[in-house]
C-alpha cells in the first residue's frame, strides 16, 4: 500500500542554514580560551550534526578529550549569543516552506532545541513548523530513529506518510529506521558520495527541487 506524503522533517544545520562560520567561530573562541589550537572551517563542517558528543570529541585535539565538558560549556555561551551573526539561510528555503503549507513542517535537530528556536526566529522560519524537537527531548539523538519516532507519535501518524530532509548520513539513517521516506540534499556537510551509499529514496541537489518532488507525488493519488 502505497502512502501519501502529509509530513516533511526537516534537520536544520547545512539543511535549511549554513551556520558553519558561527560554529567555527565559536568553537575557536573556546578553545583559545583553553590555550588550544583553532580549527579550519572544514574540520568543524565534519562534526557539525551527530551531537555534542562527537562534535566535542572533533574540535579537540587528540590528547585533549578530558577536557570535553569545559570545552562544551565555553562554546555553548559563545555561541547562543553569536549564533545568526555569519549565519545564512540556503538559496529558496523561506519560499520553500513557505509553499509546503499544505504539509505538516516539523524540525528535528542535534541542535539544542533553544539554539535552534532562536536561530529560526531570528530568520522568521518559526511560524511554518508544528513541531520542533531536539536532543533535549530524547535519550538518543539522530541516528537514532527516537526524534522521528517521537515526532511522529505526537502527531498521530504513520512513518510512511512522513519524509525526511536532511544533509547528512545520520538525517537518512535516522528517517530509515524510523520508517519514513527520506531526501537527501547534497548543499549541505556531507558529499553526494557519503550519502549514496545510505541509499535515501531522493537525493537533490536544491531545497527548491523538493517542491517539484513532492508536487510530483501528489499527482500520483
Amino acid at each position: 500500500m502505497r502512502f501519501k506524503t502529509n509530513i516533511v522533517i526537516f534537520d536544520l544545520d547545512g539543511t535549511l542554514i549554513d551556520s558553519s562560520p558561527d560554529i567555527v567561530h565559536c568553537a575557536n573562541l573556546a578553545l583559545r580560551e583553553l590555550g588550544l589550537s583553532p580549527i579550519t572551517i572544514e574540520q568543524a563542517k565534519k562534526g557539525i550534526g551527530p551531537g555534542s558528543e562527537k562534535f566535542t570529541r572533533m574540535m579537540l585535539p587528540r590528547g585533549e578529550e578530558n577536557r570535553a565538558e569545559e570545552f562544551l560549556r565555553l562554546y555553548r555561551s559563545f555561541y547562543i549569543e553569536r549564533c545568526t551573526r555569519g549565519t545564512r539561510l540556503y538559496p529558496g528555503v523561506k519560499d520553500v516552506l513557505e509553499r509546503l503549507g499544505k504539509f505538516t513542517l516539523v524540525l528535528t535537530t542535534n541542535k539544542p532545541r533553544y539554539m535552534a528556536e532562536k536561530i529560526l526566529r531570528h530568520f522568521g522560519l518559526w511560524e511554518y513548523f508544528g513541531l520542533c524537537l531536539g536532543p533535549e527531548d530524547v535519550s538518543n539523538p539522530k541516528p537514532d530513529p527516537e526524534m522521528i519516532c517521537k515526532a511522529l507519535n505526537h502527531l498521530g501518524e504513520v512513518p510512511q506518510t512522513a519524509m525526511v530532509v536532511g544533509d547528512t548520513c545520520n538525517d537518512i539513517l535516522a528517517g530509515k529506521r524510523a520508517g519514513t521516506k527520506t531526501c537527501a540534499v547534497t548543499y549541505g556537510y556531507s558529499s553526494r558520495q557519503l550519502l549514496q551509499k545510505e541509499e535515501p529514496d531522493f537525493i537533490i541537489d536544491r531545497l527548491t527541487d523538493l517542491i517539484g518532488l513532492l508536487d510530483g507525488e501528489q499527482r500520483t493519488f
